[in-house]
């Protein structure tokens, strides 16, 4: 069994601010699986489960979501988080294994929640190929490369890789209106993205899980979360073996755990709980 053991935080800057003296945080025993966790504070400090480890590129998964709606809206492919997305059944017939939704029109922002993975293809088509190279290079996002497919180069078997630090600065960047796009697009993208609150806070996040290898998986949970004193944006990732319901609930207690254990997020308890 492997746990994150207490974790030397690297306190940098993001986007080339000063380093300050490096601090501690343990948060050991939240899983047994190989993980990584990074997160950036408001005074620009990032503090990383594992400089080696967090330093890996994975492919980003339906994380991917995020630029991909955020290119969409730029070329002017989607009005807002509302803009009504079309299924494509012709190019993507419906198949066992896709969630409830999948198969129908429905607003960007629903679209996002349910990860409507068929959607989100015919989005990365409809960009086309050199509006979506040229969006990835102006982001530096990851290792920008699209071979695999135009509609598929974010998922198993695609070339796009990226690691944890890289979507915390994308989505600091994202966050401060600083990416190379409309500040419509930008808009749209941070609206469209799940919500969840709790007391003055308010997580805003997106998942992304992939297979690796017949029962081993990816799993990803990126985003930020707003509290009084700005934004803290965060990407974790685990590897993890076992059924696909079974990885991503522990992807999802794993990355909320940390945030708990740094007083950023605290989940609300169960329905009818006293």
């Amino acid at each position: 069994m492997r746990a994150l053991a207490t974790i030397s935080i690297a306190l940098i800057a993001a986007c080339g601010g000063k380093t300050t003296a490096p601090t501690k945080v343990d948060i050991s025993g939240l899983t047994q699986a190989p993980a990584c966790f990074v997160v950036r504070a408001p005074d620009a400090t990032v503090r990383t489960s594992d400089d080696t480890l967090c330093a890996k590129r994975l492919q980003p998964a339906s994380t991917f979501k995020i630029p991909n709606a955020l290119i969409g809206a730029d070329v002017g492919l989607l009005d807002g988080p509302d803009a009504i997305m079309t299924y494509d059944a012709r190019a993507y017939p419906k198949e066992d294994f896709w969630y409830e939704g999948w198969d129908k029109d429905q607003p960007l922002r629903e679209a996002m929640r349910i990860s409507a993975v068929p959607l989100f293809r015919k989005l990365a088509v409809d960009i086309g190929p050199e509006r979506m190279k040229a969006h990835l290079d102006a982001f530096a996002y990851g290792n920008k490369d699209m071979s695999g497919g135009q509609d598929t180069f974010w998922l198993s078997g695609g070339g796009l890789l990226i690691s944890a630090p890289e979507q915390v600065e994308f989505l600091t960047k994202l966050l401060a209106g600083t990416l190379p796009v409309t500040p419509r697009a930008m808009e749209t993208a941070r609206a469209a993205l799940p919500t969840e609150s709790s007391g003055d806070s308010v997580l805003h996040w997106k998942t992304g899980t992939l297979r690796q290898q017949a029962d081993t998986w990816t799993a990803w949970l990126v985003g930020w979360v707003a509290r009084p004193d700005g934004n803290h944006v965060f990407a974790c990732w685990l590897e993890d073996v076992g059924d696909f319901d079974t990885v991503r609930e522990r992807r999802m207690a794993f990355c909320k755990g940390v945030l708990a254990r740094l007083g950023l997020f605290q989940p609300p308890p169960p329905s009818g709980t006293p």
